[in-house]
């Protein structure tokens, strides 16, 4: 096997284990949900009094359904991100230089994005 084939195996696992630990996390989510039997409003009013990122560690343990699937839908949204970086290394590793410039690229258009957001821009 070629060290390359390696390097790109890192990018495979990377998005499935993406793909595997969110829907894994969505389903234990809404099971416990279900055995709750509890009404939870989703407005994002509830979500930023109730959710910090310090209390994700308590939300796990005690297998919170809303923690649960807000940590799936997390991880749904930043595998692809995952895979931009990954895919850098990846390129750089097998010294493909023009496909390093191309998705970094791609990995600053990502990022001006969120800050673009989080000002209020679009």
């Amino acid at each position: 096997m070629k060290a390359q084939d390696n390097v790109y195996g890192v990018v495979q696992h990377v998005l499935q284990g993406g793909m595997v630990a969110s829907p894994a996390l969505f389903v234990v989510g809404i099971g416990a949900a279900l055995h709750r039997h509890e009404r939870i409003p989703l407005d994002a009013a509830w979500i930023r009094e109730h959710y910090r990122v310090a209390s994700i560690g308590h939300g796990l343990v005690s297998m919170d359904p809303t923690t649960l699937m807000m940590l799936a839908t997390a991880i749904l949204i930043l595998t692809p991100t995952a895979r931009v970086a990954v895919s850098i290394w990846a390129f750089a590793v097998d010294r493909d230089y023009k496909f390093v410039v191309v998705t970094s690229i791609v990995a600053l258009v990502m990022i001006a994005t969120v800050f673009l957001a989080h000002a209020g821009l679009s």
